[in-house]
């Protein structure tokens, strides 16, 4: 599952570079690029909220202070 989350960043990251490049160069309309550009931005959140998770879990795992409060 790791390797989808960092396959989902980088690839979130490379649709935001190359829609803000093609839109310096005047290949696509505003429109266009807001639309590209959200969605890139939307996987690299969700990638980075997937990393959050689950080295929060590994953390609440590997301490006892978790589990004497719970």
């Amino acid at each position: 599952m790791r390797k989808a989350a960092i396959f989902t960043a980088l690839a979130g990251v490379l649709l935001a570079l190359v829609t803000y490049i093609a839109s310096e160069i005047g290949l696509m309309d505003v429109r266009t690029f807001f639309k590209l550009g959200f969605i890139g931005l939307a996987m690299m959140i969700l990638a980075a909220a997937y990393f959050l998770f689950s080295s929060l879990r590994e953390m609440t795992r590997e301490t006892d202070f978790f589990r004497r409060i719970l």
